[in-house]
């Protein structure tokens, strides 16, 4: 071989877990790889065909071929509908380096390299999966995709097998000196602190640092809905979400110097794709971040600080800025000294910081605002850690101390962590497996279980014929519903149009006497998106079904709902998330009715007594929801509030008055939660 030219290897987070396998022989796929990218440029719907190991041919799809296996190590990209060589790909057919396609190889994928570097004495296949498990943090539950290594390194003439032991080539050991090889503490996160420094953290955060512990205690708990611009008809296809930094000041800047609501909801329509129901949230959970504020009547106009954040490099001042605001922000540094999954961070927040109200949907939100400013990185699916700067920027602020005894009110039920465990539990492995083109069963099942936690019984099948989920709402007769879920795990992260089979769904609904079809995957190509309307299938993005998750994790929708939301394919998501904007608005309502009650109750007012009208409530929250909430939703608060059962307020001639503390209510409605028995 030639001696290779080597370029700097990618960050592990960005390479690929899988490499992918053309089929006509394991150790010699250069051979069928130099076959196959000879054929291209090639239209997606064109066939491919080649000469196997034992002189059979093979004859694939293109498109299959090329997104399944090829695309995920870098070799093969797509230009509209045509599949072309990568341009490192296309350099090694004309080099004819193999050295040089190792490099590549090892660049563009996890343990590839390192699976060299792992090979010792009387290595076996079942030693290098321990190797890439335990050392290496990769979720493989079988050897697939070390055989599939092994077998590019053995067509590589790098390595050779022995029987059952694996063995280095002198090629193999003479290229492995010029790789870069991944140290396993880099690739499961751990961070070496004598490395960091405050480099590049230059800040003027004013006021925002000095803060009192009894002003961190007393920040806001919940940010709420940040829209991201995924319904927006303004946007293409292929363009990904907005990051909550990007959709923050993209809704500031659309306010300019100041707007009507009916202007601003307009705006918001037709850049982000807001509905009338979802703007309503959002305006609610961004007054509340203070970047903007009612001016006059129906008008709003940010404010000083929201006018900042316009500023190109105002990212470490948002931070700071939203630190002072909500609880558990910037004390989320402080927390991944070692990578950290959502969940554990939520059961800190609730444990030590005395956030009640945590979800995993709430860190999460936070943690995108912490990686848009750099100061976090996601180490893989799961985990995150603070970065070099990250953690000097933590030390320039104020943070809250954590409690090593926490107070009676922020201790959370055992039912409840329960329910957070499995939520965190789903959405890590639909993310996890969901872009792991060699783990489809172990995405079927996270698929079912994400629709079990929707409060569907569900039944994981899979297998030739059959379909991946069956769901089923266990009502009465004339209100229960059946429906197939078909789930498309890919390494690229696309879903390709051949990978879609329109008629085999039809057949699976038959079959399974089923009401509706979804088909859960990453992403799915531009045109699949136009089909499955046609045929009446919903396409749910991973993304979507864990925003989805989280938002049922605190308002559950009652399955009557989601069977009308079900029955509209094209505007399927929009409708869904309406409908948890609607919940998530009557549940503020409940928190601040209590509160006010509470701030009631606690005046010492000889006349009022602790009583406070309808009229009042209202007038009291009319700055504080848009549109202002009527004396019908405020009704029906009210009389939850009051039923016997929940003992919350006193109702006596139209006035109320609080009955109980705010923790022993909370207590009740969840001890009510905990009697009910779940599957």
């Amino acid at each position: 071989m030639q001696e290779a030219q080597l370029a700097p290897v990618k960050p592990w987070r960005d390479r690929s877990n899988t490499i992918g396998y053309i089929t006509g022989g394991m150790a010699a796929q250069v051979d069928l790889l130099r076959q196959v990218l000879a054929q291209l440029p090639a239209e997606t719907k064109s066939m491919l065909t080649w000469q196997a190991q034992d002189g059979k041919t093979v004859s694939v799809q293109c498109g299959d071929l090329c997104m399944a296996q090829l695309s995920s190590a870098g070799l093969v990209e797509r230009s509209g509908t045509t599949w072309i060589p990568s341009g490192y790909a296309q350099e090694w057919l004309e080099n004819e380096d193999d050295a040089f396609l190792a490099t590549k190889l090892h660049e563009n994928v996890k343990f590839f390299g390192e699976l060299l570097a792992a090979i010792g004495e009387d290595v076996k296949h079942s030693d290098l999966l321990e190797t890439a498990q335990s050392a290496y943090g990769l979720g493989w539950s079988s050897v697939d995709q070390v055989r599939r290594r092994t077998g590019w390194l053995r067509s590589l003439g790098l390595i050779e097998l022995w029987g059952q032991r694996v063995v280095r080539t002198v090629e193999g050991d003479n290229i492995l000196g010029k790789l870069d090889i991944c140290d396993p503490e880099d690739a499961s996160g751990v961070m070496d602190h004598t490395q960091i420094s405050s480099e590049g953290i230059q800040l003027d955060l004013g006021d925002f640092t000095q803060l009192e512990q009894v002003d961190l205690r007393n920040r806001r708990a919940l940010i709420g809905y940040i829209p991201r611009g995924n319904a927006s008809s303004g946007r293409g296809p292929g363009e990904t979400s907005l990051t909550p930094t990007a959709s923050i000041r993209l809704l500031v800047e659309m306010l300019g110097d100041g707007l009507s609501v009916e202007a601003f909801r307009e705006q918001c329509s037709e850049e982000l794709g807001i509905s009338r129901t979802s703007f309503t949230t959002m305006m609610h959970a961004l007054r509340h971040t203070g970047l903007i504020e009612q001016t006059a009547f129906n008008f709003f106009a940010p404010t000083d600080i929201g006018h900042q954040i316009k500023q190109p490099d105002s990212e470490h001042l948002l931070i700071a800025y939203l630190h002072s605001r909500y609880l558990f922000f910037g004390e989320i540094l402080n927390q991944l000294d070692k990578p950290s999954t959502v969940s554990a961070l939520t059961a800190v927040a609730k444990e030590h910081y005395g956030f009640a109200q945590a979800s995993n949907g709430e860190i999460r939100i936070r943690l995108s605002f912490l990686q848009d400013a750099g100061l976090v990185e996601r180490v893989d699916w799961q985990r995150f850690r603070v970065t070099s700067q990250g953690r000097a920027f933590g030390q320039a602020l104020e943070l809250q101390s954590p409690m090593d005894n926490p107070s009676a009110d922020s201790v959370e039920g055992e039912p409840e962590r329960d329910v957070d465990a499995v939520h965190s539990s789903i959405v890590d492995d639909l993310q996890l497996y969901g872009r792991d083109g060699s783990e489809s069963k172990a995405f079927e099942a996270a698929v079912g279980r994400a629709f079990a936690f929707l409060g569907f019984h569900s039944d994981h099948l899979g297998g030739p014929g059959r379909t991946d989920v069956l769901g089923a709402a266990q009502l009465s007769a004339q209100d229960r519903y059946r429906f197939i879920v078909d789930a498309k795990s890919s390494g690229n992260g696309i879903v390709a149009e051949s990978s879609v089979k329109f008629d085999a769904l039809r057949d699976h609904k038959r079959k399974h006497k089923a009401d509706y079809v979804i088909v859960v995957g990453p992403d799915f190509a531009p045109r699949l998106k136009n089909w499955a309307v046609e045929n009446e299938v919903i396409l749910l993005c991973i993304d979507d079904l864990v925003t989805i998750l989280d938002r049922h994790s605190g308002n559950p929708l009652p399955l009557t709902d989601l069977r009308e939301i079900f029955a509209r394919v094209d505007t399927f998501k929009d409708d869904l998330l309406e409908q948890y904007g609607a919940l998530e608005r009557r549940t503020a309502l409940m928190h601040r009715i209590i509160s006010l009650s509470f701030q009631e109750a606690t005046d010492e007012d000889p006349i009022a007594e602790g009583y406070i009208s309808i009229e009042n409530i209202i007038y009291a929250l009319r700055r504080e929801f848009t549109p202002r909430p009527s004396a019908e939703e405020v009704g029906e608060v009210l009389a939850f509030l009051s039923n016997p059962v929940v003992a919350a307020l006193d109702a006596t001639k139209g006035r109320y008055k609080l009955l109980d503390s705010p923790r022993n209510i909370s207590m009740r409605l969840r001890g009510l939660g905990g009697t009910i028995k779940t599957d």
